[in-house]
């Protein structure tokens, strides 16, 4: 039996925040800092959030959210979205973490890492990720971070 097997260069990129957020909703997280195991075709604007993919490569961005809310009875919710600031939905390969306060769960902020993922084989050229549900003056903590799988087809 003859097996074909091919192999793909892969990079691992971690996009991390040097300090703590203040964010409400619409703002936009700011990470700023890259680690890479190579070369790779990931660029981040630490000004605008704006994540840049190269097309020409496939991508899975999974992103850990850790929030210090405002108010303790109040809700969040992260998405991804593109350039204009529209939604990328999951048939577009985008998928959004949210919490949601329930009056009978404790009120102190969640410990849980909530993930959003962004995967596609044929990446739009910049994503970000963006506080669509979140009370202001909440944080969006430095245990926040991106998590990024390239590979080159």
């Amino acid at each position: 039996m003859t097996y074909l097997h091919k192999i793909v260069p892969m990079r691992m990129i971690e996009v991390t925040k040097s300090s703590a957020q203040t964010a409400s909703s619409g703002d936009i997280v700011l990470f700023d800092t890259v680690r890479a195991t190579g070369t790779h075709g990931v660029t981040v604007n630490s000004s605008t959030g704006e994540i840049g993919l190269d097309t020409s490569k496939q991508y899975r961005v999974q992103a850990s959210i850790h929030v210090d809310r405002s108010s303790t009875s109040s809700s969040w919710r992260f998405a991804w979205v593109d350039s204009n600031g529209t939604e990328i939905s999951a048939t577009d390969g985008g998928y959004d973490a949210e919490w949601t306060y329930h009056a009978s769960s404790a009120t102190s902020a969640p410990n849980a890492t909530y993930v959003a993922m962004y995967q596609s084989n044929s990446p739009i050229g910049s994503i970000r990720l963006k506080a669509t549900l979140l009370n202001a003056n909440s944080s969006i903590l430095t245990s926040t971070a991106l998590l990024i799988m390239e590979v080159t087809p």
